[in-house]
């Protein structure tokens, strides 16, 4: 039995890897932070639907992805198998880009109206499956990958994505520069190439083999899990402090989709330039990822968090700073994101398998979920305060979010040492 879990393992570290690689580079022809923003201002100046594009499908969770989690959570934690609605999910998410890619390019040089509505419709769908997949997903590997690999393993998966971003981050560069290809078959070839490799990588993805571990033995009436899953709020203070970090730190989403826009509007920079700033936060990214899976597996995930918060701190409070006749300089706070991002995202998901329990995975999982819904209305509240005030004012106010969020820190407690 054991080899037979070796084997496991292994085979699904491959796949993950190979799922993080292709996902990370298709994902970044749609990124939320570059793309969409500058996609968007070609149908309207409003500040708000493109904070509303964020709160759809932002680079830190969408609302979709937050809504179906406890009820998908409750109805899976009982069954031995989980894959199959994993399965289900990543296909349709899949075909969403495909969808947005063909909607693109038919209504967005003719019948705008018609195109926003279908873009903004898929991109709920991708974010709401996106939400159904991931408590399998994570179930998935809290069961083959063991606690001193899962720093690495989401770190190397994010570190060889992050290449491949990169130069998809080119490749946004060229297309967006080139004279030959105008709009919309700019961004419908963008939108193409990201239903490509993201299709790649859910077909590695859907592969993954899924071990028999104990769950529980019956499925509980809704309103009961409900119950449950809010007693695990009330015993257990350090998760619970997590939490509320998560909620702080994610108020970068107040910013994150007016960053590129500021560039634009403030610093006068060129279409183009958008493939460089992806490029950049790719780089920040692929950097970061050896440093924050290490210091996750030998240090504790606690470290990766409090580090990871800076990084973001520093991310608004460097554009304030930002002289603006340096418009080249605009590239480091792209970096900036990069350690954040990655570094959030391997310090949460290390921190939550490490603090849950086997068989209550799913009750903490989608409880994490649903207690970022907080963040995900921050980009649209960021577009009303800068259309309403300035984009200074915003980028302020995500500074001292930060801040709370980093000082609040230090009092979590590394959950491999309770």
């Amino acid at each position: 039995m054991d080899e037979e879990k070796k084997s496991i393992s292994k085979f699904n570290f491959i796949m993950g890897l190979l799922h993080g690689i292709f996902f990370s580079g298709g994902i970044a022809f749609g990124s939320a932070t570059t793309v969409l923003p500058a996609f968007l201002t070609n149908f309207t100046s409003s500040k708000i639907l493109i904070g509303l594009s964020s709160s759809i499908m932002g680079e830190i969770g969408g609302v979709g992805n937050i809504l179906p989690q406890l009820f998908v959570a409750s109805r899976i934690e009982h069954r031995i198998h989980k894959r199959p609605l994993l399965r289900f999910a990543i296909t349709v998410r899949a075909l969403c880009w495909g969808l947005i890619a063909l909607i693109t390019y038919l209504f967005a040089g003719n019948n705008p109206s018609i195109a926003l509505w279908g873009i903004f419709l898929f991109l709920s769908l991708f974010t709401f499956m996106g939400g159904v997949a991931v408590v399998p997903f994570m179930d998935i590997w809290g069961r083959t990958i063991p606690s001193n690999l899962r720093g690495r393993f989401f770190g190397y998966r994010q570190l060889l994505g992050g290449f491949l971003a990169i130069l998809s981050g080119l490749v946004v560069k060229f297309v967006l520069n080139s004279s030959g290809i105008g709009f919309p078959n700019n961004y419908a070839l963008l939108f193409l190439f990201a239903f490509i490799l993201i299709t790649i990588s859910y077909f590695a993805l859907g592969s993954v083999r899924e071990p028999v571990t104990e769950v529980h033995k019956e499925q509980l009436p809704f309103y009961n899990f409900l119950r449950k899953a809010v007693a695990i709020l009330k015993k257990d203070a350090n998760y619970r402090k997590f939490l509320f970090i998560q909620i702080l730190s994610g108020a970068i989403a107040l910013s994150l989709p007016f960053f590129v826009l500021y560039a634009k509007d403030v610093l006068k920079v060129r279409i183009g330039m958008i493939g460089i700033f992806l490029s950049a936060q790719m780089l920040g990214l692929v950097l970061s990822n050896i440093i924050w899976g290490h210091l996750s597996d030998y240090l504790g995930s606690k470290k990766v968090i409090q580090f990871s918060i800076l990084f973001g701190l520093l991310a608004p409070l460097f554009v304030l700073i930002l002289p603006r006749h340096l418009p080249g300089l605009f590239a480091i706070l792209f970096v900036l994101l990069g350690f954040f991002i990655s570094g959030r995202i391997i310090g949460k998901n290390s921190f939550l398998l490490d603090t849950a329990p086997a068989k209550d995975r799913p009750r903490y999982i989608s409880l994490e979920g649903t207690f970022r819904l907080p963040v995900v209305f921050f980009p649209l509240l960021g577009g009303m305060l800068v259309q309403r005030s300035s984009y200074s004012i915003v980028f302020a106010i995500t500074t001292l979010f930060l801040l709370a969020a980093f000082i609040l820190s230090f009092g979590l407690k590394e959950p491999r040492r309770l």
